[in-house]
């Protein structure tokens, strides 16, 4: 496996979709619920999770615990009564909580479940659609297409994304990194000046990513 190699290409969509319901969950506080009704697909979900889980060496009974609690997860979230919203900048602080509680560290050049929110972002295309196809709420508020106005959640989803991406490709969280990140994504995030001046300082915008 070379470092060009991260998880976006190794974690099946399924898996992805499995690690966005069990940290929407997570996040959400949500007890986990009887799985004995869970969907084919969600079934198939879970199959790709178990997968994700072996590939990551976890002993027998670390796997079928996992495995016990994103079950629980889907059950759960399929089951609610009121939609589960999930914000990239909480599925990164979720997802450091699960990767401790599985006793594995994101390393570069590996596939490491739960993935990032910018592998979700980079298979599905948008943090939206990634919640879609999981059956989570999506956002309705934000910038229209082509305009080049923010708002808030846009900014924190930009700099979660983007710190998420550092630790991908093993590379400091700069101000100087995320003005070239910003050029990479022209139009889909704010530059690098706006985001200072929206937080007040480059440190207080890593804050805000946790």
């Amino acid at each position: 496996m070379t470092d060009s190699d991260t998880d976006r290409s190794h974690t099946a969509a399924p898996a992805l979709i499995g690690a966005l319901l069990h940290l929407a969950a997570t996040d959400a506080g949500l007890a986990p619920t009887a799985t004995s009704a869970l969907s084919p697909k969600d079934s198939e979900i879970l199959a790709e999770v178990e997968v994700a889980l072996r590939n990551q060496t976890l002993n027998e009974n670390g796997v079928k615990k996992a495995l016990a609690e994103v079950a629980g997860s889907i059950a759960s979230v399929r089951s609610s009564p009121s939609p589960v919203a999930l914000t990239a900048a909480k599925y990164e602080k979720a997802r450091t909580t699960v990767l401790r509680q599985l006793g594995v560290a994101s390393t570069k050049g590996a596939s490491v479940w739960p993935p990032t929110s910018q592998t979700a972002v980079q298979r599905f295309g948008s943090w939206n659609e990634a919640l879609k196809a999981a059956g989570l709420a999506t956002s309705s508020v934000g910038r229209a297409r082509g305009q080049l106005r923010f708002d808030e959640a846009a900014y924190d989803k930009a700099i979660a994304d983007f710190v998420a991406d550092c630790d991908d490709r093993d590379l400091g969280a700069t101000y100087k990194a995320y003005g070239e990140y910003a050029a990479e994504h022209k139009g889909e995030v704010p530059s690098a000046a706006a985001v200072r001046k929206f937080y007040g300082s480059w440190n207080a915008a890593l804050a805000s990513a946790g």
